[in-house]
């Protein structure tokens, strides 16, 4: 069931890579079991293992994670995580797609591709998280989320263990938020919830200080 009741958002989609495990972690402490919304992940993990990746995410993580499957059921309260050297697609039906990354890819999951699925597939239920990791991969998805009605955040590229991810997407997008990754996950809530934080709870990215050089 997918409807969406009032101004919920219930499609948070998330993007990250060097640093971004931790991120996540840290992430996912905040956010209750009774979460109302699924999290879909595009992580590069790098050389890390898989199986550790998710032992990690599980021991942070109140809700159920896995890594996708093809055709995996879109649910909320899960937490859905991109295979390594697959991205993840996000489909009308309900569900995600998964194709092999291009030969030219880091073997990463790619951030766009899950970001503007997402967008295309469930417009203004869309919530885009650009957190840290060392490429503009996210830049272009988050500003399609918005053009879309959805929101865009980015974890503060000061505290970013790789600052370049959240910075492009500031300097190529202007997103709705950029929030230290201890409000993240009331932001999210919040967010979830239908409701829009003021300014002086969480600050206007690239506006309130001068976090981009």
């Amino acid at each position: 069931e997918h409807a969406l009741l009032g101004g919920r958002r219930d499609i948070i989609v998330i993007g990250a890579a060097m640093g971004g495990l931790s991120a996540l972690s840290k992430l996912l402490t905040g956010i209750p079991a009774s979460f109302d919304a699924a999290l879909l992940i595009a992580l590069d993990l790098g050389s890390q293992p898989t199986s550790v990746v998710l032992q990690i995410l599980r021991t942070y993580s109140r809700l159920q994670v896995s890594f996708a499957s093809n055709n995996a059921l879109i649910r909320r309260g899960q937490v859905l995580v991109a295979p390594p050297n697959y991205d993840m697609r996000v489909e009308q039906a309900g569900i995600v797609g998964l194709k092999r990354a291009g030969a030219f890819a880091s073997g990463g999951p790619s951030v766009n591709v899950l970001f503007e699925s997402a967008a295309a597939a469930y417009g203004h239920r869309v919530v885009g998280v650009v957190l840290s990791g060392a490429s503009h991969d996210g830049t272009a998805g988050l500003s399609v989320i918005e053009a879309a009605g959805g929101v865009g955040v980015v974890e503060n590229p000061e505290e970013a263990v790789d600052p370049s991810m959240p910075q492009s997407a500031i300097r190529g997008d202007h997103p709705d938020y950029a929030s230290s990754l201890d409000d993240l996950a009331p932001l999210l809530i919040s967010l979830a919830a239908g409701e829009k934080p003021s300014r002086g709870s969480f600050l206007k990215a690239g506006r309130s200080r001068n976090w981009v050089p």
